[in-house]
């Protein structure tokens, strides 16, 4: 089953689309903050978001999980109110003796579609073990952004 594609905004498609919102901590990189912004633009084109979705894009290294463990993302659900993704966006300098900045970027952006991979999990309500859904979030992380690069390179656009 290809969780990304049951969403993928089609003509035949009737999927109520209540949308995804983006909240920015200041520091973000203004550079970082427009892949951001040109990869939202594009999440939002093709794909329905069911329930709302908050993103919240941290001017940090590393999140804080409810189980203590330190992560580059996180989902959460609740009864009474929309989900959210935390993604801590703070560039790690020390990482630039081993990456350039877009293959930082990506890797940034590859943790907002693990995380997005959850929630569409979550929408579906699927019953699978914690290693299964990372498995299938980790799977889809590259594979999305290898689309969203793709599509914009056919509009001769630099997306990363």
């Amino acid at each position: 089953m290809n969780i990304w594609q049951q969403f993928e905004k089609r003509p035949d498609k009737d999927i109520k689309d209540h949308g995804i919102s983006f909240h920015y901590e200041k520091g973000i990189e203004l550079v970082l903050k427009k892949q951001y912004v040109d990869f939202s633009g594009w999440l939002r084109k093709n794909y329905c978001f069911p329930v709302h979705i908050n993103i919240y894009i941290l001017n940090q290294e590393k999140v804080k999980l409810s189980s203590g463990v330190w992560a580059y993302g996180s989902f959460r659900w609740f009864e009474n109110r929309p989900p959210r993704i935390k993604i801590p966006s703070k560039i790690e300098y020390d990482l630039l003796s081993e990456y350039t900045y877009d293959e930082i970027y990506e890797q940034i952006l590859s943790s907002l579609v693990h995380e997005l991979t959850h929630y569409f999990q979550w929408v579906l309500r699927l019953e699978q073990s914690n290693a299964v859904s990372e498995r299938q979030a980790n799977y889809y992380r590259y594979r999305i952004i290898d689309k969203y690069k793709k599509e914009k390179s056919v509009h001769n656009v630099n997306p990363l």
